[in-house]
């Protein structure tokens, strides 16, 4: 198992980046204000709640400490300024296959993927968070086909295999 250790603080920043892309992807893709609200504290809580798998159990747990404490310490990850929509979007999926290669070249396979996987079902959990295109909860769809463009992206960039 890989610890905090095994990687540069660059790397390190590059993994817990990784967290924030994925969901925060997901939620620049069909984006409206009371859903941002909904999906982004969703996201804090598919973080705290998602099981990992169990071979990048000590990963997850080491990133998601370490991301509390900078949380509450009020440190700020972000190392870009802002830009437009659709070049930030290109940061977080630039970020995202960053954090992947470093997981390929540092860890296990079985680790890599399994956290890999974890990033996806945080952003799954994100995009499910709110219905839209719903009139007073009624209509609408779970996942908008903005959404599951970004996930099938998501899972591509971190070389993910597609769901059959």
């Amino acid at each position: 198992m890989s610890t905090k250790t095994d990687f540069s603080d660059e790397e390190w920043t590059l993994l817990l980046l990784a967290i924030t892309n994925a969901a925060t992807y997901v939620i620049t893709a069909d984006m409206s204000v009371m859903g941002a609200l909904k999906e982004m504290k969703a996201m804090g809580q598919a973080v705290e709640k998602q099981a990992a798998p169990p071979a990048a159990q000590e990963l997850v747990d080491a990133l998601v400490s370490d991301l509390k404490e900078k949380s509450e310490n009020k440190e700020s990850l972000a190392t870009t300024e802002m830009k437009e929509n659709e070049e930030v979007r290109e940061v977080m999926l630039q970020g995202l296959q960053n954090a992947a290669e470093v997981l390929n070249a540092k860890c296990s396979p079985e680790e890599a993927n399994g956290f890999k996987s974890w990033l996806l079902e945080i952003a799954e959990a994100v995009a499910e968070a709110d219905k839209e295109g719903s009139h007073f909860g009624i209509g609408g769809v779970q996942v908008t086909e903005k959404e599951k463009t970004a996930l099938a992206e998501i899972r591509s960039t971190l070389g993910l295999q597609d769901e059959q």
